[in-house]
């Protein structure tokens, strides 16, 4: 196996930058009413890593938090609105972070890719790939 390059990533105006030092262990297409709404979009896509493999380089005192629910706290970039990161108190041990704000691919193994909330899907949206899809997390 190829070691691992790191790849890095950043918000919309490049006021964050951070760096995974890892391949993702998941990555998640989720159609949750939540993420949808919070990106504006059919769903959102989140890798994870362990917390040790992703670090903030630049502008973290430019992040905002925002509890999404108990357990969720969502970050975003103070100036753009970009949402880059994510933590989840269900899983402290993991970071997740958003792949479409990476430079270059994400770095994961296809087979960890899947769709997730599915249930709570736009009704008129039509998932035609061939991921594994699951009604609930």
């Amino acid at each position: 196996m190829a070691p691992f390059t790191p790849i890095s990533g950043r918000c919309q105006c490049g006021a964050v930058r951070y760096s995974v030092h890892a391949p993702a262990i998941e990555l998640y297409h989720c159609h949750c009413s939540i993420c949808r709404r919070s990106h504006g979009a059919l769903f959102a896509t989140y890798a994870t890593v362990p917390r040790e493999a992703l670090t903030v380089e630049q502008g973290a005192e430019n992040l905002a938090t925002f509890s999404s629910s108990p357990e969720v706290r969502r970050h975003r970039c103070r100036t753009c609105g970009c949402q880059l990161l994510l933590d989840d108190d269900r899983w402290p041990a993991l970071k997740w972070y958003t792949p479409g704000t990476c430079d270059g691919a994400p770095g994961h193994p296809p087979e960890s890719e899947k769709h997730i909330f599915v249930s709570s899907k736009v009704p008129w949206y039509r998932i035609t790939d061939s991921l594994p899809q699951h009604d609930e997390f």
